[in-house]
């Protein structure tokens, strides 16, 4: 992939590479299995919006002090069949998102689709700008 500069609406960025966007996943997974609430705000967008399968939208704030304080403590995280499609400093990330955990002290197992759409910011860091999770067909 080209990694010179490209212009984009004025401002110059760089491309992103796919080996880029399969680190930010694999770090954002280890966070939410041992999360901070410093090292989950580094690794998210300040506009962040967060859709869950059930239909709840978090920002940033929200998502931060749940995936931290919440009931659910994931314990593993797997993203398989993962695609990725890059446009500028841009990364759409499709995956199913795999996990095992505990809600509220009861050993729970999560299997989505998981849409995230991650974002190069201006220091050249990818963060997590979006994401939706929707319920697969049994």
């Amino acid at each position: 992939m080209d990694q010179s500069p490209t212009m984009v609406m004025g401002e110059e960025q760089v491309q992103i590479t796919i080996d880029e966007v399969q680190q930010a996943v694999s770090i954002f997974n280890e966070a939410m299995v041992n999360p901070t609430v410093e090292h989950m705000d580094d690794l998210c967008a300040d506009e962040l919006t967060y859709g869950h399968s059930s239909g709840l939208i978090q920002n940033k704030a929200e998502f931060i002090d749940d995936i931290v304080n919440g009931p659910f403590d994931f314990l593993s995280l797997e993203a398989a069949d993962q695609s990725i499609h890059i446009s500028g400093n841009t990364a759409i990330v499709r995956h199913i998102f795999l996990a095992k955990g505990t809600n509220a002290g009861e050993a729970a197992d999560v299997r989505i689709g998981n849409v995230q759409v991650y974002q190069k910011d201006k220091q050249g860091k990818l963060k997590l700008l979006a994401r939706q999770a929707y319920k697969l067909p049994n």
